[in-house]
């Protein structure tokens, strides 16, 4: 009660001072990352403060570009799709398809959508000029009471709940996906230093000084040279002595490193996207696709968090304010499912044999991806008229029948056999006096 008694009497010509623009934000506190602190954290954030594990949680992700993008792809996926504000009958309404088309709309999603992540969101509504979304910093958050804290060390604060100008998302005791995959980063980020090490130790060759144990100056100048040569590894001994490195054989050797780095990211993939093969190289087609419906599933889920967040929360507080959303709702439009090459390849056979005109030959190529050949395509020869077939003809007074489709009468003509002309006796004995000298 004190402090929101200090914020009212901060007030100047009626003007509301934001509790964002009162919270007093130190910088994190970075530290060496480790299992023990993760789980000191955890703990933390149980008992209601969540800074410490929102802090590791930001740093592990600041530095580690699988976690992050993995993450952004999700985010992407709600920021680029089609938002709609539609009242009954599917009408659109002018003045909140604006209202969506705004950053600062777009960054409620982006929060909304880190409450999935992070467990906790509190933001501030300010609607003085338009409409403006701020923040509550989440380490200023304290879940047991329910409070925003000015300090971050404080035990009083101010309550989030039942405030017509504060966002509340998410549930008091969730502590966000981040908590499944955050130890597999840690592991990345200490096993990275331990392969960089390994890299250092044994990427560049190491050279071995030999020296004359007579010459008194020996030593001193070959160690000098090494000294001049830069950062790389060297031994400097007598020519009579010997030197013997153990563990040698397994020098070059770094599978144990990157299989494990390798493996860390896919279980942060896992934990993240569902999958691996929309990020990473897949091995098949087959698999891939298993892992984009995966994808696509995960996506559909964030798509319908975020409209009942919209619907259920925001618009409440809009309508208070005056916004045309009385009997309307904010929905995304379903796509048409996207048709396979296959699918595609079915639909413009059967077209092709179907129509007269058929499928332009450039189609084929452009929308299959695949190379057109050199094979030039063979002129059609018309075979000369036999006597039977001009009898067959009949005479010039009759009426010629409908010719048939050519390209039906080309393709059946490919399929029939060549088979030879049955002649009449008179026929065959011209053939055989044919070319008979004169």
């Amino acid at each position: 009660m004190l402090r929101k008694n200090r914020l009212k009497a901060n007030q100047k010509g009626g003007k509301q001072i934001n509790i964002s623009q009162t919270l007093i934000v130190k910088p994190p506190q970075r530290s060496s990352v480790g299992i023990e602190k993760w789980r000191n954290a955890m703990k933390q954030a149980d008992r209601g403060r969540r800074a410490p594990l929102i802090e590791l949680i930001l740093e592990i992700m600041g530095s580690d570009p699988v976690f992050s993008e993995a993450w952004d792809k999700r985010v992407r996926a709600i920021t680029n799709a089609d938002i709609v504000f539609q009242i009954k009958g599917g009408k659109e309404v002018e003045p909140m398809m604006d209202f969506i088309d705004t950053t600062e709309f777009e960054e409620t999603l982006k929060e909304a959508m880190n409450t999935i992540l992070l467990g906790k969101t509190v933001g501030e509504l300010d609607f003085a000029e338009g409409y403006k979304f701020n923040l509550i910093d989440r380490r200023h958050l304290n879940t047991e009471t329910k409070q925003i804290l000015i300090n971050q060390s404080d035990t009083d604060g101010i309550s989030y709940e039942n405030n017509d100008f504060l966002l509340n998302l998410g549930l008091d005791n969730d502590l966000g996906l981040a908590i499944k995959v955050i130890a597999y980063a840690i592991f990345k980020r200490n096993g990275g230093a331990d392969y960089a090490q390994y890299c250092e130790l044994f990427g560049i060759p190491q050279l071995v000084g030999l020296y004359d144990p007579e010459d008194e100056n020996g030593r001193q100048e070959m160690e000098n040279a090494f000294q001049k040569r830069g950062s790389a590894g060297s031994v400097v001994m007598s020519k009579n002595g010997d030197l013997k490195s153990i563990g040698s054989e397994t020098a070059g050797n770094n599978e144990v490193h990157l299989g494990f780095l390798k493996w860390c990211d896919e279980q942060i993939l896992i934990g993240i996207i569902g999958q691996t093969m929309t990020t990473k190289d897949g091995s098949s087609y087959s698999q891939g696709k298993v892992h984009g419906d995966t994808e696509n599933d995960i996506n559909k889920a964030d798509r319908r968090y975020i409209q009942r967040i919209l619907n259920e929360k925001l618009l409440p507080i809009l309508e208070k304010r005056g916004y045309p959303v009385k009997g309307g709702w904010f929905s995304f439009p379903d796509k048409e499912k996207a048709l396979t090459k296959k699918e595609q390849l079915e639909i413009a056979i059967e077209i092709d044999d179907r129509t007269e005109a058929g499928i332009d030959e450039k189609y084929w190529y452009e929308n299959f991806g695949v190379p057109k050949g050199n094979r030039k395509a063979k002129p059609e020869t018309e075979e000369e008229p036999t006597p039977e077939d001009e009898e067959d003809a009949g005479s010039p007074d009759e009426k010629p029948s409908k010719k048939p489709n050519q390209k039906n009468a080309s393709r059946s003509a490919q399929g029939k056999k060549v088979q030879a002309q049955e002649l009449s006796f008179w026929n065959k004995l011209k053939n055989f006096f044919d070319k008979a000298p004169r």
